[in-house]
C-alpha cells in the first residue's frame, strides 16, 4: 500500500495546486498579451499532465485526458455560436489566433475543468456514493469551477458576457448548462471510455451538441421568457 503522499489523488491535487500558482503568476505578471499567456499555460498543462501520467503510470487520469481532448476541441462550436450568432459572448483581440470568433486556445482549455469534474465523479463512485449523489456532487463541482471562471476570466482579457442578465460578470443562463455539461462529461466517460477511440470522439461530439441545446434553451427561458 502506497503512503498517502504518494497516492494518485494527493499527487493530482498537488499538481493542480502548483499549476494554479504558476497560472496566477503568469497571468498577473508575465509581460505578454492575454491570449499568448493563456495559450502557453494551456499547452504547458497538456504537456506536463501527460508527462506526469506516464511517469507515475496513471492509467485512469491519462484515459480521462485522452477522452476529453476531442470534446474540448468540439467545445469551440458552442462558444462560436454564442459569440457569432447570439452575440452574447465576446472574445476580444488578445494576441492569439481565432477559430471563427473564438480564441484558439479554447480548443484545449476545456480539458482542465472537465477533468476535475470527471475525476471527482470517478472517485465518488469508488467510495460507493450512489449515481444520483455522484451526479449531484459533480454538478456542484462543475457549477463552482465554471462559475468561478465566468466571474474572473474577464480580468485577464479573455472572454466576457454581454447583453444578458448577470450577477457581477456571471451570466445566469449559462450556469445550469455548465452543471449539466460536467455531469454528462462524467457519464459519457464512464459509459464509453473503453470503447474504440473513434467512438469516444463521436460521443464527445454528442456531448457538445447537447451543451449547445442546453445553452439555447436556458437562454430562451431566462432571457426571453422569465
Amino acid at each position: 500500500m502506497k503512503p498517502k503522499f504518494l497516492a494518485e489523488e494527493f499527487l493530482l491535487a498537488l499538481y493542480f495546486f502548483v499549476f494554479t500558482i504558476i497560472a496566477g503568476i503568469v497571468l498577473f505578471y508575465a509581460p505578454y498579451e492575454a491570449g499568448v499567456k493563456i495559450a502557453s499555460l494551456t499547452a504547458f498543462f497538456h504537456v506536463s499532465f501527460v508527462a506526469i501520467c506516464i511517469l507515475f503510470h496513471w492509467h485512469t487520469p491519462y484515459r480521462i485526458w485522452k477522452f476529453l481532448v476531442p470534446l474540448s476541441i468540439f467545445m469551440v462550436f458552442p462558444d462560436w455560436f454564442l459569440s457569432a450568432v447570439l452575440q452574447i459572448l465576446v472574445f476580444p483581440e488578445d494576441g492569439f489566433f481565432k477559430i471563427g470568433t473564438v480564441s484558439g486556445y479554447m480548443a484545449g482549455l476545456w480539458v482542465i475543468p472537465l477533468f476535475i469534474c470527471v475525476y471527482t465523479g470517478i472517485k465518488l463512485e469508488e467510495r460507493s456514493v450512489s449515481i444520483i449523489g455522484t451526479g449531484i456532487w459533480v454538478g456542484l463541482v462543475s457549477l463552482f469551477i465554471f462559475g468561478l471562471s465566468e466571474a474572473t476570466m474577464w480580468i485577464f482579457g479573455s472572454w466576457y458576457a454581454q447583453n444578458v442578465k448577470m450577477w457581477g460578470h456571471v451570466a445566469y443562463y449559462v450556469l445550469v448548462p455548465e452543471m449539466i455539461l460536467g455531469i454528462t462529461a462524467y457519464l459519457a466517460y464512464q459509459g464509453f471510455s473503453y470503447s474504440a477511440y473513434l467512438f469516444q470522439i463521436a460521443i464527445g461530439f454528442l456531448v457538445m451538441v447537447l451543451y449547445i441545446g442546453n445553452l439555447s434553451f436556458f437562454y430562451l427561458l431566462i432571457e426571453k421568457i422569465l
